[in-house]
């Protein structure tokens, strides 16, 4: 066992698809997750189903319990900034992190995007210094239905991998890797039975780098 393999013991694997055992991402994070423990006898891994569990969006009380002293607080606003605090505990607490999401609409779906509003609180995780993932391992499964890569029909309107990417760093991180499965719909979708192909292939190297990445 090499010295990271001691090191990283704790995982924390965020599901966000609602497509269940039809889901490409989640069959990426499944293998993701089988890898690591094989990996991290000892370790612990933490899985956060935004689907099944959605964190609430962003309302006044809870973005303004942050600049209200705690002495003037509402109940409300104690509630939930003590909730944003949690989910913020949860993420810096561990060593890795795995973030598995499909593409919707050429964005993150927002229950992803609710919760990363959610853990971003100026002073406590943020982009200007508050950096609580530093030294961590961030890992992004993206699956697309379609493809963006340079010389398709849709290129350039991927607003997902770019976005991620930046929280991920802006938060801390400097080890960070997307493991991207595209043409998911292919075989689905009228008009795509063509891609069959290519999505498998893409899919068997995204389960590939999944199994790498988590080694």
């Amino acid at each position: 066992m090499n010295r990271e393999q001691k090191t990283l013991s704790s995982l924390l694997a965020i599901e966000v698809s609602p497509g269940g055992e039809h889901s490409v991402s989640r069959q990426i994070t499944a293998e993701f997750i089988s890898t690591w423990k094989a990996a991290h006898a000892d370790g612990n891994v933490i899985v956060k189903d935004l689907a099944a569990n959605p964190v609430p969006h962003l309302d006044a009380e809870a973005i303004f319990a942050g600049y209200t002293p705690e002495d003037s607080r509402s109940t409300g606003m104690v509630a939930k900034h003590a909730y944003r605090h949690e989910l913020i505990k949860e993420i810096t607490g561990v060593d890795e992190i795995v973030i598995s999401t499909p593409m919707w609409n050429w964005s993150v779906p927002s229950v992803l995007k609710a919760y990363i509003d959610q853990i971003i609180i100026p002073g406590t995780l943020d982009g200007s210094g508050a950096d609580g993932l530093k030294g961590k391992k961030v890992t992004f499964v993206v699956a697309q239905g379609g493809s963006y890569a340079e010389g398709a029909p849709r290129h350039g309107w991927d607003y997902e991998i770019g976005y991620l990417k930046l929280v991920a760093t802006a938060l801390g991180a400097t080890d960070v890797e997307v493991i991207l499965a595209e043409l998911t719909l292919a075989g689905q979708v009228p008009g795509m039975e063509a891609l069959v192909p290519k999505k498998e292939a893409s899919i068997a190297a995204a389960l590939e780098a999944a199994r790498k990445r988590a080694a």
